[in-house]
Formats: structure tokens, C-alpha cells, sequence
């Protein structure tokens, strides 16, 4: 009988297939992953150029504004300087033409007086210069800036007794041509502020209108006018009459 021997059984293996890489693929791939690592960086950077190129001309204009700006800003400035400049200047040339128009009044107002001792010389004179009564010693027209505005001014004066005043109105109308006719205005059509006349209210004499605005009469557009006739009343008595040829003694 025949007799077989028993194997000892085979031990279970596990196998592993490991390709075979050559050196120039170990190379390539190593290659291969850091172009992968540096790609990233690179695209980066790529873009971050490619950003820059495109904005470029934003940036010009951008800094061609801030020029632009700063040229605007130190323009603004100037202007401010040349208008406190300027307006320093208008300050000086609005005291100088006060002071001027000071000047000038003291200069009228002196003119004034001496015209006043000139027509009281001239009226101590005159036959009957000491009769009892009330008097005009002058009369001056002075021209405005229009054309139709005119300023007077007038002396009235008194010979009598010191203790009395006078207390009445002076009353102006002028006469001329309008459109070929004769006509008398008066006080109410060239004053209507004084229609009623300017106060008098003095003992030996008293310089009439007191104020510059006062003084105003206005002639209608087209009037010639030829005298101007004063009257000094009192209640319905007229204490003087006295007229005058037109004629412009003072600016």
C-alpha cells in the first residue's frame, strides 16, 4: 500500500507590481510638479501687471486731476487775495470820496457865507435897505446829477424889531416853457414832500432848506425853465416876493 506524504501548506504572499521609471521621467515629473508650484505665483504676477498696464491711463488722468486740482486750488486763492486787495481798496477810495464830499460841503457852506456877507454889504446899500420888513439877500441854484434835478438855496433875512421872529413858510414855483406854452409850477408839482412850502422860523436871518434832500425840486421831461419866483408868507400875508432869472450858480 502505498503511502503519500502530506505537504505543509503554502504560505499566503502578497505581491506588489512597482513599475519601472527611468531617470528622465523621475526629472520630467519632478519638473512637471514645480511648474505646478511656481504657476500659481507666476499668474499671479502676470495679472497683477497686466492690472497695472490697464490702468495706467486711469492713473495719468488721475494724477493730471490732482495737478489739476492743485492748479484750481492755488487760482482760488489768488482770486480770494486780488478780491480782499480789491476790496481794501474800495474801503480807501469810500473814505477818500466821504472825505471828499466833506470837503466839498465845507467848501459850499463857506462859499455860502461869504456870499451871505456879500448880500448883506451889498443890502446895507441899497435905498430903503433898513425899512422894516422881511427881505431875500440871496439865492443860489446848484445842478445834481439829472438833468432834472436841481437844489436851491436862500438868505432870508428881516429888518425890524429884534424882539419879533418870524415864523411863515417860503414857498418856490418856476416858470417857463412846456411843449411851447407858458407854465407856472408849483411847489406841490416840483417838491411833493414840500408842498406845502419850507418852514421859516427865525429872528434876523435863517439859510433855507436846512437839509440837502430838502433842497430838491424836479423839472418834467422837455421843461425850459426861464425865473424862479420865492415867496416868504405867513398865514395868507405875504411878507416877501422876489424873482430870480434861471440860472445855475453852483454844482
Amino acid at each position: 500500500m502505498l503511502r503519500f506524504k502530506r505537504r505543509a501548506p503554502l504560505r499566503e504572499h502578497s505581491v506588489v507590481l512597482m513599475p519601472h521609471q527611468s531617470r528622465l521621467a523621475r526629472l520630467f515629473r519632478l519638473g512637471l510638479i514645480a511648474c505646478l508650484i511656481l504657476a500659481a505665483p507666476m499668474g499671479a504676477w502676470i495679472g497683477w501687471q497686466a492690472a497695472l498696464r490697464s490702468q495706467a491711463p486711469a492713473v495719468l488722468e488721475r494724477d493730471q486731476l490732482l495737478i489739476r486740482e492743485q492748479n484750481l486750488i492755488a487760482e482760488l486763492e489768488a482770486a480770494r487775495q486780488a478780491t480782499k486787495r480789491i476790496e481794501v481798496d474800495l474801503l480807501v477810495e469810500r473814505e477818500a470820496l466821504s472825505q471828499g464830499r466833506q470837503v466839498i460841503q465845507q467848501l459850499e457852506q463857506q462859499l455860502f457865507r461869504f456870499q451871505q456877507d456879500l448880500a448883506q454889504y451889498q443890502g446895507a446899500l441899497e435905498p430903503g435897505a433898513m425899512m422894516p420888513g422881511v427881505r431875500f439877500q440871496s439865492f443860489e441854484l446848484q445842478a445834481t446829477e439829472s438833468n432834472e434835478v436841481f437844489r436851491y438855496k436862500v438868505m432870508v433875512s428881516r429888518v425890524g424889531d429884534e424882539s419879533d421872529t418870524v415864523e411863515g413858510r417860503l414857498i418856490l414855483a418856476v416858470s417857463g416853457q412846456l411843449d411851447g406854452q407858458p407854465v407856472t409850477l408849483s411847489m406841490s408839482e416840483l417838491s411833493p414832500a414840500n408842498a406845502e412850502g419850507v418852514e421859516l422860523n427865525f429872528r434876523y436871518f435863517q439859510v433855507v432848506p436846512a437839509s440837502g434832500q430838502a433842497s430838491e425840486f424836479t423839472l418834467p421831461e422837455g421843461f425850459q425853465p426861464e425865473k424862479i419866483e420865492l415867496r416868504a408868507v405867513q398865514n395868507d400875508d405875504i411878507l416877501a416876493e422876489q424873482s430870480f432869472d434861471w440860472m445855475v450858480t453852483g454844482a
